[in-house]
């Protein structure tokens, strides 16, 4: 179980106390070894955050629909063309609530159509009218949609979602629907659960969600 979770190239975050604060960092498994799990180390502007060896930081994967974690221990460095750490390999995975996958306030497009039953997805329309992201994470979003009546609880909609750098097709469900105040278009939010993702638009999600959080961090805003 813990050979399947644990694999090269998957993103993960990493936890650290740094500067006598708790942070989190996005990173990549590198490799796997005897030696441990090396991970690409924490940048900040550039510069390497100070993770000391011995340092206990904790691990989160998503791995399909569910979050895992483990404490472990920094155990050495490794310099390079992508700057490592390497840490010890855990002696048991934990599961974390898919609410720890990290969300944060966006402004981001997206295209959308809502889909009359499930058989729908047999031959997909395609998303022709246009919704504004407000907040993101890897398991849902909210989004800003014009009200109509088949957008209701427990309706499905088949999403173009468009990041800066990659767009693609996701299927979500509402969750929670509720009117804007003073919305002069008088648009709703709804609360969207992914149920449908490609595991790499997943991990670029993540991706672009930390890379805001950093930027933001650094330019004082979060």
């Amino acid at each position: 179980m813990m050979e399947e979770i644990i694999q090269v190239n998957q993103r993960v975050e990493l936890e650290a106390v740094v500067r006598g604060e708790r942070q989190c960092y996005p990173s990549r498994i590198e490799i796997l070894d005897g030696s441990g799990i090396v991970l690409a180390a924490p940048l900040r502007g550039g510069v390497l955050e100070p993770i000391r060896i011995g340092d206990q930081v904790k691990i989160t994967i998503a791995h399909r629909d569910s979050l895992y974690a483990f404490e472990t221990a920094v155990l050495g460095r490794r310099s390079g063309h992508i700057p490592c750490l390497v840490v010890q390999w855990p002696a048991e995975l934990t599961a974390a609530n898919r609410r720890a996958f990290f969300r944060l306030d966006v402004l981001l497009n997206m295209d959308y159509v809502v889909l009359e039953s499930e058989e729908a997805l047999i031959e997909p329309p395609i998303p022709e009218k246009r919704g504004l992201v407000k907040n993101l994470s890897g398991c849902g979003l909210l989004a800003w949609v014009e009200d109509e009546p088949k957008l209701r609880h427990n309706s499905l909609l088949l999403i173009d979602l468009h990041l800066p750098d990659m767009s693609e097709t996701i299927i979500a469900r509402v969750v929670r629907k509720a009117p804007i105040a003073e919305d002069h278009r008088e648009r709703v939010a709804v609360g969207l659960e992914i149920e449908e993702i490609a595991s790499t638009f997943q991990d670029e999600i993540i991706r672009y969600l930390f890379q805001q959080q950093r930027e933001r961090r650094n330019k004082g805003i979060l």
